[in-house]
């Protein structure tokens, strides 16, 4: 009788290492995956709820904040109004006063428009040519009412004449423009003399 002897065939543990390699690959993969997706979310939150910002004063202190609007921004709109609506000589009125209309309450703009012709008309006949320079501008959020204490400054007819100018805005908070980012509307003008108290 011939005796047979059988050698221990590796193949299968071959198969059975991989497999358990595979699995562990798949473990890894799917973690992956699952980071990736939870890193995506966290992006996307991030992205969507934008920096936060503080709007600091001039003096490094945190700016009085409601409704979103900051009394920095109500005061930068009402510098860039007199600009317009203060400074201007027989030959640049007109483009002023129209410049001026971007900070004045859509409804009332055309009542503007009228109150404004008599003055272009004055300013071109007497030649007068005007500056403003504001000195305070006090932002009470609670009226919606700015009041302001400026310099003004006087020509015509070769004669200078400076004199203080004081005046109460009425104001609404409307939609930003490319012309007024602030979305500050004046709804109310009230100018009062040297000798008027605030």
């Amino acid at each position: 009788m011939q005796k047979m002897f059988f050698k221990e065939v590796k193949y299968p543990k071959v198969v059975t290492d991989l497999a358990t390699q595979n699995h562990f690959l798949k473990i890894l993969s799917y973690s992956c995956i699952g980071l990736m997706a939870l890193m995506s979310l966290v992006l996307v939150y991030a992205i969507k709820k934008g920096p936060e910002v503080i709007a600091l004063d001039n003096t490094g202190e945190v700016a009085r904040i409601e409704s979103s609007l900051t009394d920095l921004q109500v005061r930068a709109a009402i510098n860039e109004y007199l600009r317009f609506r203060y400074n201007w000589d027989p030959s640049t009125v007109v483009a002023q006063i129209k410049k001026t209309e971007a900070f004045i309450y859509p409804p009332l703009i055309s009542s503007f428009q009228k109150s404004m012709v008599e003055t272009e008309k004055f300013v071109k006949d007497k030649k007068v040519t005007e500056r403003v320079y504001p000195q305070k501008i006090d932002v009470d959020f609670k009226n919606k009412v700015i009041t302001v204490l400026a310099d003004r400054i006087t020509e015509f007819d070769s004669l200078k004449a400076a004199t203080v100018l004081k005046l109460k805005l009425n104001f609404e908070n409307d939609d930003r423009t490319p012309l007024n980012p602030w979305g500050i509307y004046i709804t109310k003008e009230l100018e009062g003399g040297a000798n008027d108290s605030k």
